[in-house]
């Protein structure tokens, strides 16, 4: 009986090694490099997870931990959870969306809402929220859906809901799992509170919610002239909460998490995204596992929530300049400014921000992808490689101005300059975040090989426009063998100075074949490293099943 936790790959692995091993005897048998169902366009939980248990992670433990501990695997290595393709799988983390199929303004701005918000009628106030770093109540509708409310801060009014608002639909199109977040107006009047509503005092202690405890909270929030409070109704995730994610190791009572944290393309590229939206609170805290039901089995699915603290905003005030410049601790500028007496001052503080209270303190100008940081390290941040950036500086350049304007428009800024604003500093991070990631590796994608033998593929910095057209390309086509992993070269490499080449007749006849494909430029010597592509024959003509961008793994890799 195989083990219970056996992941899906190793289950394959096995009963194909079994197979082989009788075919020949037991001597000299050899893995095919890539299975009848390769690439998969989808990691299945295959095991169920009922025995999960919720945890909790403290939050200075985690900044702890993470400044100078380094936790994780260290080895630079290529992300684990890759397909053979060197894609991302759909999965309980992931679902492909820009970059992947067209979108549209009207589901970048729904972003997989199924209501329109807290049902008409009275809220009532379950709980009250003291603790993390935005007051708020936790509220029941008249139709018995949970919402959590947060609000502005009186110095910012539509600034925290705002970019809430625009981080959760961008996020969202990215592909990430994320809370159903709407604007709503909330009254006074309209509260009611549950009689076993509760509140935790300072102590950490909890105990009955008093009237004066809810007008206290609202002390704490914008209000608008009419006194009504513009809010964030974020709805309760579905299911059952098991607490955060950490983005190192694996959840040890998840049997479908089998893949070390800092090892997920979708959270080492997450820097990207982070770093465009200026996400400089992605940490574990900012995440929700929760159990749902699926097909017969209970599974964990993962969330990011709480986006208060993006784009201009800090929560609870303007985001200080330093948010995205530079960790909580750093050793180097703390000791020179101590050295030079207070003599050297930080570039980040001489930044110039618009007077937009509603937007906060985001630009452009000065924003450097490359340099870009969160609150504290992230270890899975800390080992995201070129391939990883390139894979999420794509999806990013895959949200076009139109999108972003239907993002930006779900924030109902009352200030046309400060949607004007936030849009057009989008715009700018976007296409800075295409020069620093798009360029660094080989480029080439979107590899076809057509039923008469013509290769095509595009070269995703031109088509971004952040780098001009290379002068020539080459391919050195080959057999390949999918038994020994073996690619014999045919002929000698093609030069071209177009995207397209032919497959040499010597090859058509192999059931997979292989493109050793460069880019030739003067202005980034990383394009001659080539991208490799490997097809299959299916029917009369050929799919893709294998891709790799960069070196060759030091170590072998079992394909995905």
């Amino acid at each position: 009986m195989m083990p219970p936790l056996l992941p899906r790959r190793l289950l394959e692995l096995s009963l194909a090694l079994a197979i082989l091993l009788a075919a020949n005897g037991g001597v000299g048998a050899q893995l095919p490099v890539y299975f009848p169902d390769d690439p998969i366009a989808r990691d299945p939980e295959t095991q169920d997870a009922s025995k999960v248990a919720a945890w909790a992670i403290s939050d200075p433990y985690d900044f702890i931990e993470n400044t100078f501990f380094k936790p994780g695997d260290r080895g630079p290595r290529r992300a684990m959870n890759v397909n053979t393709i060197d894609e991302v799988p759909d999965s309980s983390w992931f679902t492909n969306r820009a970059g992947f199929r067209p979108l549209s303004a009207d589901e970048v701005h729904r972003s997989g809402d199924t209501t329109d918000g807290p049902a008409p009628g009275k809220w009532t106030i379950v709980s009250g929220k003291t603790d993390g770093v935005t007051p708020g109540f936790t509220i029941r509708d008249t139709a018995g859906a949970t919402w959590f409310i947060k609000f502005d801060p009186p110095s910012n009014p539509e600034m925290s809901t705002g970019a809430e608002m625009v981080a959760t639909k961008l996020f969202w199109a990215l592909g990430y799992h994320v809370p159903e977040n709407h604007l709503a107006v909330m009254v006074r009047d309209n509260l009611e509170r549950d009689p076993k509503a509760t509140i935790r005092d300072l102590r950490g202690r909890h105990r009955a919610l008093t009237e004066d405890d809810v007008d206290g909270l609202l002390m704490q929030a914008a209000r608008n002239d009419d006194g009504t409070y513009r809010v964030i109704a974020s709805r309760a995730l579905p299911g059952t909460p098991v607490g955060p994610f950490r983005y190192f190791s694996t959840r040890p009572d998840d049997p479908n998490d089998i893949y070390p944290h800092e090892h997920h393309r979708e959270l080492r590229g997450l820097r990207v995204f982070a770093a465009w939206l200026n996400h400089d609170d992605s940490r574990s805290i900012n995440s929700l596992d929760t159990i749902l039901d699926r097909d017969g089995r209970r599974i964990v699915w993962h969330h990011l929530i709480d986006f208060g603290s993006t784009l201009g905003s800090g929560s609870i005030y303007a985001q200080k300049p330093r948010a995205g410049n530079e960790y909580l601790w750093e050793a180097r500028p703390t000791i020179v400014t101590a050295l030079t007496l207070g003599l050297w001052v930080r570039p980040w503080i001489k930044v110039k921000y618009p007077d937009i209270k509603s937007v906060g303190n985001f630009e452009a100008t000065f924003f450097q992808p490359e340099a870009w940081k969160p609150e504290y390290p992230n270890a899975a941040f800390d080992q995201v490689q070129p391939d990883d950036l390139f894979w999420a500086a794509r999806r990013v350049m895959a949200i076009p101005d139109e999108l972003i304007r239907a993002a930006v428009d779900a924030a109902q800024y009352s200030d046309a300059r400060a949607s004007s604003y936030v849009q057009s500093v989008l715009v700018a991070r976007r296409d800075k975040v295409g020069l620093s990631w798009l360029t660094h590796v080989n480029p080439l994608a979107d590899f076809v090989l057509a039923r008469d033998g013509t290769l095509t593929f595009n070269n995703a910095a031109v088509d971004a426009k952040r780098a001009a057209p290379a002068e020539t390309y080459s391919v050195q086509w080959a057999r390949f063998d999918n038994n020994t992993g073996e690619a014999t070269p045919v002929g000698t490499a093609e030069t071209t100075k177009t995207r397209s080449a032919r497959l040499p007749a010597a090859a058509t006849g192999a059931p997979f074949v292989e493109a050793r494909v460069s880019a030739h430029t003067t202005a980034y010597a990383a394009w001659a490293e080539p991208v490799v592509v490997r097809f299959r024959k299916d029917g009369g003509g050929w799919s893709l099943v294998g891709l790799r961008r960069g070196p060759e793994p030091a170590q072998p890799e079992v394909a995905k």
